[in-house]
């Protein structure tokens, strides 16, 4: 048997050997960020014992971080590093993140953790997707749609899995948090390694600067710098985050700006120099200008999308009240027992949003669009305009999900995936759209820059969700609490509260203890229920938050060492907040989008030779 031997152009032509890498290397990282993701509110809440608001707080920061360090991340793998090594680099730090949270204990390391995998997944993310483009030359260009095709399964399927599986972890006594964040981590390590045994493989498109040399530790020094000085204004505001937002954002401008306009600009390395230049004087500012607009719209969708995810609706999923027994109808059909009794956990609920998106892609691109198309010109513009609307109509579902929560009613866990179905809706409308918008409304030397400003907009949406579920803690005086059978606490302004209002409990040990519906005795800490307002208007009875059962408490209250607080937005009017904000941004859209001019910029194909 003669071996045979195949010509350059039939190796050229065949898929490239660095894609299973790649594919392996974006399950593995997508199963561990949408792994913890989903479990960070469920272990903050019932672990840590944070209230309601300040667990979607940190959660949402945690998000805002995670889309604000791919700007780093392009910035330093187009400037200094390539993508490969940038790539591992920031992975290297995903994994020291992953395995702080996992094998941590209390505050304080979750949050390094928490920061650690932010920076991380942030830094890799506007690097994986282009690195797929960089492997295909013109000679297998054709493949280059199957390739990506394989690329959005593994981000499925790698989401998809860790979605159900991880919250399975952290419920189970035997495994819990370790396990729960472990797996996650062992998964980023795996990514790691995969991609660093690819490596001979890649075909590597170079940064703009061959040796960097000091140039990438002082433009780190200077990055970091900016941040240290957006935390220093976050902490002397009182904990603002909308102006350490605006600091952060505003300082990297004029950091730019101060290296463009002065003598600071002849000591820039040339290609460094030459990067900003382009990007940030002329043309390009001027369509960053134009896009940052649009962003800022984006940014409200996003900041409703992301409760979705592990945020808002995962915490109203917690309640008994929900009934999450999605077959539960079929109970006493012979057959079907197992599947009736089957119950989802809170945190699982979110994998429908995957599904839909695989249902709602194709009605959308060859029913709902041709059909909108006979009676109007179906512009990008446009479908975003309709998404936001759309977005706000699946906080008013949530919203009637909760009044009847609030008011002791069992609801059924389809409401709340009937809503998933109106807000994947949105995300088709909006988030698909925008990112193909984005690529065509940047020229070609800027289309990984403006990718990382588009993802930003997810960061001022999440920072925007951190900063109304702060504003809206409201503060409490308690001179007492009744322990016993029966929790009582008496507080300034009791009158006011109604059944089913949310009480916080935060700061320290209050010297109370109160019995879990296991028999466990935990701290009086976390968010509790308004049972009962008593006759003269100045004491509550409180109530296991999910169960909504009776708390027995023994101890004596100290209220020095404990903050007590409720929220401003009361039940549903926490979701038709949103709800009604988006619908006046969507409105605001309908005129920006009059006013905008699109410029498409593609790659113009080679002139004919004769």
């Amino acid at each position: 048997m003669t071996a045979t031997t195949l010509a350059p152009a039939a190796v050229a032509a065949r898929m490239p050997k660095s894609i299973p890498y790649i594919v392996a290397n974006e399950f593995a990282e997508r199963f561990c960020y949408y792994g913890i993701n989903a479990i960070l509110v469920q272990y903050m809440i019932q672990f840590l014992h944070f209230g309601d608001a300040k667990a979607a707080t940190w959660q949402a920061l945690f998000k805002a971080g995670a889309y604000f360090f791919p700007l780093l991340g392009a910035m330093v793998s187009d400037i200094f590093l390539a993508k490969f090594r940038t790539i591992i680099s920031f992975s290297m730090v995903y994994v020291t993140g992953c395995f702080t949270i996992a094998f941590g204990s209390g505050e304080a390391s979750m949050v390094v953790g928490m920061f650690l995998v932010a920076f991380g997944t942030g830094g890799i993310k506007p690097c994986v997707s282009t690195n797929v483009g960089d492997q295909f030359t013109s000679a297998n260009s054709h493949l280059i749609e199957r390739a990506f095709s394989y690329f959005y399964l593994a981000i499925n399927a790698g989401s998809s899995i860790s979605i159900y599986f991880c919250p399975v972890l952290l419920a189970d006594p035997d495994y819990g948090p370790k396990f729960a964040f472990g797996m996650p981590g062992v998964m980023m390590a795996f990514a790691t390694l995969v991609f660093w045994l690819g490596r001979k493989k890649f075909a590597v498109v170079p940064a703009a600067m061959s040796k960097p040399g000091w140039a990438l530790p002082a433009f780190l020094l200077v990055f970091f710098a900016v941040m240290a000085f957006a935390g220093f204004v976050f902490m002397v505001s009182g904990k603002n985050i909308l102006l350490a937002t605006a600091t952060l954002l505003g300082t990297l401008s004029a950091v730019a700006a101060l290296f463009l306009k002065t003598g600071l600009r002849d000591r820039l390395p040339p290609e460094l120099r030459n990067w900003l230049e382009r990007s940030l004087t002329g043309e390009g500012l001027r369509i960053v200008g134009k896009l940052a607009v649009l962003y800022l719209f984006v940014a409200f969708f996003w900041s409703l999308w992301e409760q979705s995810n592990g945020n808002s609706w995962t915490i109203q999923a917690q309640s008994a009240l929900m009934d999450k027994r999605l077959f539960g109808f079929l109970a006493g059909v012979p057959g079907f027992e197992g599947l009736a009794a089957y119950e989802m956990l809170p945190a699982q609920v979110q994998v429908v949003n995957g599904l839909f998106i695989l249902i709602l892609v194709p009605i959308f691109t060859f029913g709902i669009y041709p059909l909108m198309g006979k009676f109007f010109t179906v512009t990008p513009l446009r479908k975003i305009g309709m998404g936001l609307f759309t977005v706000a109509a699946s906080f008013l579902v949530v919203a009637w999900v909760e009044q009847r929560i609030q008011d002791g009613h069992t609801v059924s866990m389809w409401w709340q995936i009937s809503a998933y179905v109106v807000l994947t809706a949105s995300e088709v409308l909006v988030s698909i759209t925008a990112l193909e918008y984005s690529y065509k409304q940047a020229p070609l030397y800027m289309k990984s820059f403006i990718m990382s400003l588009f993802l930003l907009s997810t960061s001022v949406g999440n920072a925007f969700t951190a900063a109304v579920n702060t504003i809206m803690v409201k503060p409490l005086t308690v001179s007492s609490v009744q322990v016993g059978a029966q929790t009582w606490v008496t507080l300034e302004g009791a009158s006011e509260f109604v059944t089913g209002q949310k009480i916080d409990f935060d700061g320290g040990d209050s010297g109370v203890q109160v019995t879990a519906v296991d028999g466990s005795q935990q701290p009086l800490a976390g968010t509790f229920l308004v049972g009962e307002v008593d006759a003269a208007g100045s004491r509550l009875r409180l109530l296991d938050k999910v169960q909504r059962q009776p708390l027995a408490s023994s101890g004596s209250f100290d209220a020095s060492k404990i903050e007590v607080s409720t929220y401003s937005l009361v039940g549903p009017m926490y979701f038709l907040f949103f709800s009604a904000l988006m619908a006046a941004v969507a409105l605001l859209f309908v005129f920006y989008a009059m006013w905008f001019k699109e410029t498409t910029f593609v790659r113009e194909d080679e002139p004919a030779t004769a």
